[in-house]
């Protein structure tokens, strides 16, 4: 692995700070610790965000244990990546990071390890439009001191204006939020598919553990899954979403 993707997986760091929530996330399981990167990549980049409905991203970042150089071609122990600023983010959005620690939401990822951050928050009409995302890290090699600062400029975030799922554009993947949220007993979500395709919802409660998976065909389209909490407790709750390519993760909340 070249300097140059050392420094692209700086941009783990991209979606990782201090959340005034303290929301926990769980790494996607469809990368396994040999996909080195973060994910989604620069390509897919992030979900697309409409004003008044809730925005989630979930982001997984898998670290490799070290990384050669072009010269000499001699591997170099990664040793950890480290946020220092993330500027560019909607009005209000806010973002945490997981890293499975002692101490978790830490904002640093150390070499050979899978993390996992996300991002949230509610956008209005006047935050339309695109956001794109600057973010200064720092990396630390071979046991120096002494950081390599780099930062990450191609991942953003596009709010379009209020939209229902209905009226998606039918070549983007989204999903919507839960009808009711809160609820009490059942809850509706849409989620549009821009083909037909194996689709997987996970959801997990506040401390990462997954409390409930379903997998099934999806249509191209705009599809409906309605959730039963069985037996849940009260309390704010992480759903996702994924369509085999991308994660979409939000929020929902059962009542009492």
């Amino acid at each position: 692995m070249k300097i140059k993707l050392l420094f692209s997986l700086a941009l783990v760091l991209t979606v990782i700070g201090k959340s005034a929530f303290g929301q926990a996330c769980t790494p996607d399981p469809q990368y396994p610790s040999t996909s080195h990167g973060i994910h989604p990549d620069s390509a897919t980049n992030f979900v697309q965000g409409y004003a008044n409905q809730a925005y989630t991203q979930l982001v997984t970042i898998v670290v490799p244990q070290d990384t050669t150089p072009p010269f000499p071609p001699v591997p170099i122990p990664w040793d950890s990546t480290v946020l220092v600023s993330i500027t560019g983010l909607p009005n209000g959005f806010t973002y945490a990071c997981w890293n499975n620690s002692p101490a978790p939401n830490r904002c640093s990822w150390p070499g050979g390890t899978i993390g996992c951050a996300i991002i949230t928050g509610n956008p209005t009409t006047a935050d339309t439009g695109t956001h794109p995302l600057q973010v200064a890290t720092q990396n630390y090699l071979g046991g120096s001191t002494t950081p390599i600062n780099y930062t990450i400029t191609y991942y953003k975030i596009k709010i379009n204006g209020p939209s229902g799922i209905q009226n998606l554009d039918a070549s983007q993947f989204m999903i919507g939020d839960p009808v009711p949220n809160p609820f009490g007993e059942k809850t509706e979500i849409d989620y549009n598919l821009p083909k037909v395709c194996q689709v997987s919802v996970k959801v997990y409660n506040m401390v990462g553990t997954e409390v409930y998976a379903y997998s099934g065909r999806g249509q191209k389209g705009v599809n409906k899954f309605f959730f039963d909490r069985n037996g849940l407790a009260p309390g704010m709750y992480v759903y996702s979403i994924s369509n085999g390519e991308q994660v979409i993760t939000k929020r929902m909340v059962i009542s009492k």
